[in-house]
């Protein structure tokens, strides 16, 4: 709630510095995974190399995205809470262009992922030879090339709009986040669904999920929503926001971190149900797959990891207004999340007698880190070189009202 008195807006405060230390951290983190990468296709163990590239890729696209949905999301909700901490999401999205070609490269390894590349497992094959309309390589290049200029064209848009605000003071511009924000979310969940069937899904082309797009959609909510409460919650430990972003701003993150665990394991544990209650072979084969040759430890601990431990840990009103805290789950949930684009792609690559065996990610480990560590330079630069508060934006003063 908010309160309606005269509320004084604080100066702006200075352009916001990331220690030199995590920038090292992070160019450390992209040699890593890039030599790790072409270590491994280069010594023969080309589905391995691949499999890790798209898990990375695919988990530092989300978060990308994830900027500009969730600026549309709280905006059209009317989340005047969160104006003062936008600028972490628009520089979130300033990925998207970079993430968005790296994203595509996994097109280069088609045929060590995808079994539908292969014209004669295509033909021997009628199911395959039935997907063959949509499981191809044009029209995954040309999905995600659309995807990707839908996603990018509204960014430079909905953070243009923005940006030039801090210029002009003008109420304008609002109103067009406001406008662009409806047309995107909507657009948004036509794209992402197909990217995520040809990227992740199609990967097992006989499988099929009705619920796969929504629990993907999940992924990113999640593991978006933990990325900004871990550098907010950081930014105000250090003063950074010069008091414009408080313990109630942090509060109201946490809160909407702790509302994506419930929802989470409400929507994995649906796409589970579904498929155990139909019994349809087509179906259960996602969930048999990773019961057998050592998945099944993984498929267990990953409910614990994304839902059981974040969600208890958010329980207390001060997990959620304390910045380490807030920090710790925000950094938990990261972590959840590379284990379960783990299980959802690393089992997928073995067919028959064929099949991946259970294995340390220490691989996927390296390469997704490679990709969150060039994430995390291009966020970080984007982030410095922009006011770190849009203190011209109307919702402000209101913002700054807000109590959790």
């Amino acid at each position: 709630m908010s309160h309606g008195h005269d509320t004084h807006v604080p100066a702006a405060p200075s352009p916001i510095r990331f220690p030199v230390w995590t920038l090292i951290v992070a160019g450390l983190c992209v040699a890593a995974g890039a030599a790790t990468f072409l270590w491994t296709l280069l010594g023969g163990h080309a589905g391995l190399a691949w499999s890790a590239y798209l898990a990375g890729a695919f988990y530092a696209l989300g978060l990308g995205v994830f900027g500009v949905l969730w600026i549309a999301m709280t905006t059209l909700t009317k989340g005047t809470w969160a104006v003062s901490m936008r600028r972490i999401p628009e520089a979130m999205a300033a990925w998207i262009i970079p993430g968005a070609i790296l994203a595509i490269l996994v097109g280069l390894g088609s045929h060590s992922l995808y079994s539908w590349t292969d014209e004669a497992v295509v033909a021997a094959d009628h199911f395959l030879v039935h997907k063959k309309a949509f499981l191809n390589m044009g029209v995954f290049y040309g999905i995600s090339a659309v995807a990707f200029l839908v996603w990018t064209g509204f960014s430079i848009a909905i953070v243009g709009n923005s940006l030039r605000q801090d210029t002009t003071g003008k109420v304008s511009h609002s109103r067009a986040i406001v406008t662009l924000s409806a047309a995107f979310v909507v657009l948004f969940a036509l794209t992402f669904s197909a990217v995520s069937f040809l990227y992740l899904m199609s990967l097992e082309p006989h499988w099929f999920s009705t619920m796969f797009a929504v629990l993907t959609f999940t992924d990113v909510v999640q593991t978006g929503m933990a990325f900004v409460c871990l550098v907010a919650a950081g930014l105000v430990a250090r003063g950074a926001y010069n008091g414009l972003v408080n313990e109630n701003h942090l509060h109201a993150a946490g809160t909407m971190l702790f509302a994506t665990t419930g929802f989470w394991a409400y929507i994995y544990f649906c796409q589970f149900l579904l498929i155990w209650y139909a019994n349809i072979p087509e179906e259960t084969i996602y969930f048999l797959r990773r019961m057998d040759n050592g998945w099944l430890a993984w498929i267990l601990v990953l409910p614990v990891l994304k839902f059981v431990v974040p969600f208890l840990f958010l329980v207390p009103r001060m997990s959620k207004r304390t910045p380490w805290k807030l920090m710790a789950a925000g950094a938990w949930v990261l972590m959840a999340q590379f284990v379960e684009l783990f299980v959802m792609v690393a089992p997928a690559l073995g067919h028959g007698e064929e099949a991946v065996p259970a294995h340390a990610p220490t691989v996927e480990a390296l390469v997704t880190l490679g990709f969150l560590g060039a994430f995390f330079l291009v966020f970080a630069f984007t982030l410095q070189r922009r006011a770190p508060v849009p203190v011209k934006d109307p919702g402000l003063r209101e913002c700054l009202e807000f109590h959790h």
